[in-house]
């Protein structure tokens, strides 16, 4: 008798739920990316990487093509990913152009610099100890 209970609310549960499609497409979330520190990777209204802080605000609008998490730092490189990179997931190794910039954000501090060059970026970096090279990947955002 009480398999034939649990059995009758499993399908009463299933039935609600395949007659409610529109208010689960309605409560679907968006995929967010935890950073150190109570920020995080997710999409701007465009769709395209930005980094948030937990309390609030836009810290980096994006887009962001590529980017590495050590320790408390977040670094990358700003632009749209290539459309290679999507094909395969974040396998592949990002690799900038001489217009490329980069954005590196101590998370500890909240001090982001952005708009560096390739040279200056690597430089930033090895100032705050992070071995090089660093290989930066892009996003992987669930819409």
């Amino acid at each position: 008798m009480r398999l034939k209970a649990t059995g009758s609310r499993f399908l009463t549960t299933l039935v609600l739920l395949c007659a409610m499609p529109g208010s689960y497409a309605a409560s679907r979330s968006v995929s967010v990316v935890a950073l150190p520190n109570g920020y995080y990777v997710q999409p701007n209204k465009k769709a395209q990487a930005s980094i948030v802080k937990r309390s609030g605000g836009t810290v980096l609008p994006g887009p962001i093509a590529a980017y590495a998490v050590f320790r408390h730092i977040v670094t990358g490189a700003l632009g749209e990913p290539s459309a290679l990179s999507r094909a395969y997931t974040n396998d592949l190794p990002f690799h900038g152009t001489a217009d490329t910039r980069y954005f590196v954000l101590d998370t500890s501090t909240g001090k982001l610099e952005s708009d560096l060059t390739e040279s200056a970026w690597k430089q930033r970096l090895e100032a705050l100890g992070v071995p090089q090279p660093l290989e930066i990947y892009a996003p992987v955002l669930v819409l």
